[in-house]
């Protein structure tokens, strides 16, 4: 290996480890008296004894301490070679340009060097496939290199690592991906239900409650106008009770997260969890909030949903939303996001999801205008396999709308996102809820707004909801306010869609109608009724 690395490897180990322990475990481990030369080639096995050394004062395995250094010479690399770098390249741009320029300038440079051959293809602004092959199989310096050329310009760069010749393959290939990030101040519209100012005026308050705890908190002004709406992975706004305190008393504030979660492992983070970087807020509402997350075991990007501190307060909430979450992580199907972990941190509950790129029902449709019919009936029967599996674990879901089905890129896959408000069946049937309607108005469903027992048929009358808005542009029961809107929902039967838009087959407006029936038993029997009901007018129309 060409002296250059070794110079920098003492550099980053006197940098980590402290320049006279770092001779001291020299002078222990026989090297007291060899010296690097950077016009120098030296054996790998001096390389990798000194990396083991460093690991070992570090307390740290091998592989982790070869990325440490990686992050650490990324930073070096770019001062070095900055006479070939141009002024508006980033992350991606250096890695993709990097056997053109960077390694050609050293092969020049230094002779004897050696660097790995790299096949960096751009495939987008903000996506790069790189192919990297080495006989000393350092992958884990790859990766650290790119970790710190990321961190270096303050940038997101997700990597999956879809092939490693420490495994056995012939080279190592990785897709990288920009995540863009979100100003961390942004703020939910909560579906126009609250109005915030744009203009706010933060003062930043410590407010003790009745308990002794002390909690932090940014005062904004409430205005007129309605605050930008923002794009989640979940829907935040409909997770208090309806017409309540609470909801007005979360738009008014906004928590600052920091203050329950732990130190940031990147200075550009929010925060972290355990293994998990907290990378941007996506959006915050009365509930809680949903972070982008990075987990750092495997770089792979995953969404972190933290219930709102003034909810956690509450040791029933708190333990409710643990139980329910709990009882989400069963549910396994294609068409239902995946939570992955569930815990607590800070007396806050969270839970992690799988990152899902594309957007929500309702974007979908607004990006087209109108959909087909065969699309809207694939949209149901997806949803209605994965309702198939919610229903298997016991669950309702209580908030199912066009914001809370996601419509996955690239593959164009439903998923039912967003289980803030699911409660399991059982404990439905033991309970009644009387004055506190839980859920989006427009998409409850009678016995769900009357604060009734409910069971899974309520999620059909809300996927009827949908379906009514897909197929006619307008939510069957939405009225000016919200005494309106539940009174329609409770008393006014709607127009049956094939009255109103040309060309909707009288089949799925006859389905959809007998979903919006006041009374339960009206509506499918079961999942798989209502998906043979689907299926087959697709078929017809096929």
């Amino acid at each position: 290996m060409h002296g250059l690395i070794l110079l920098q490897l003492q550099k980053f180990a006197q940098h980590s480890i402290g320049a006279e322990q770092w001779q001291s475990l020299l002078k222990d481990s026989g090297f007291e008296d060899v010296v690097f030369s950077a016009g120098r080639v030296y054996d790998d096995q001096q390389v990798f004894r000194l990396v083991e050394i460093a690991a070992k004062s570090l307390g740290i395995p091998v592989d982790q301490a070869i990325e440490s250094f990686g992050r650490f010479l990324s930073t070096e690399l770019v001062r070095l070679y900055q006479r070939v770098i141009k002024p508006e390249w980033k992350t991606l741009d250096i890695i993709e340009n990097t056997e053109t320029f960077i390694h050609s300038a050293v092969r020049v440079g230094n002779p004897g060097a050696m660097p790995p051959p790299l096949d960096a293809i751009r495939t987008g602004p903000d996506d790069l496939q790189l192919l990297y092959s080495s006989e000393r199989k350092l992958c884990r310096l790859a990766i650290g290199i790119i970790k710190g050329l990321a961190d270096h310009f303050h940038e997101i760069i997700e990597i999956q690592h879809d092939s490693c010749m420490l495994l056995g393959d012939p080279f190592c290939t990785f897709q990288l991906k920009r995540i863009h990030r979100r100003h961390d101040t942004e703020q939910m519209s909560l579906n126009s239900t609250i109005v915030l100012d744009n203009t706010f005026e933060p003062r930043e308050t410590l407010e003790r409650d009745g308990t002794g705890k002390l909690g932090v908190t940014m005062d904004l002004k409430q205005g007129k106008n309605s605050a930008e709406k923002s794009s989640a992975q979940g829907d935040l706004s409909s997770s208090d009770l309806i017409s309540s305190e609470g909801v007005l008393e979360s738009a008014k504030k906004t928590t600052i997260w920091e203050f329950f979660l732990q130190p940031a492992i990147v200075p550009s983070d929010v925060a972290s969890i355990g293994p998990y970087r907290l990378v941007a807020k996506q959006g915050e509402g009365g509930m809680g909030a949903v972070f982008q997350g990075i987990d750092t075991r495997t770089e792979q990007s995953v969404a972190i949903k933290i219930v709102h501190p003034r909810i956690a307060e509450n040791e029933n909430s708190k333990k409710r939303f643990l139980r329910e979450t709990h009882a989400v992580q069963l549910v396994k199907s294609p068409h239902v996001v995946e939570v992955r972990e569930v815990g607590e941190i800070g007396g806050l509950p969270y839970m992690v999801m799988e990152f899902l790129r594309g957007m929500s029902v309702q974007a979908h449709r607004e990006r087209f205008q109108s959909l087909p019919v065969h699309e809207i009936l694939r949209i149901a029967i997806e949803t209605v396999a994965g309702l198939t599996e919610v229903h298997r674990c016991g669950i309702i879901h209580r908030d199912l709308k066009p914001e809370n089905l996601w419509v996955e890129s690239p593959s164009l896959q439903i998923k039912i996102i967003d289980f803030g408000l699911a409660r399991d069946i059982e404990e439905e049937m033991r309970l009644t809820r009387s004055g506190s309607c839980l859920g989006t108005p427009s998409y409850m469903s009678p016995e769900q707004a009357l604060g009734e027992r409910i069971d899974f048929r309520s999620d059909f009358f809300s996927l009827g909801c949908v379906l009514y808005e897909l197929t006619t542009g307008m939510r069957p029961f939405e009225r000016e306010g919200l005494i309106s809107t539940l009174n329609a929902l409770t008393k006014e039967d709607p127009r049956p869609p094939i009255e109103l838009v040309e060309g909707i087959p009288r089949s799925l407006s006859d389905l959809t109608i007998s979903l919006l029936t006041k009374k339960p038993d009206g509506r499918p029997a079961n999942c798989s009724v209502l998906s043979k009901q689907l299926t087959d007018i697709l078929n017809a129309i096929e």
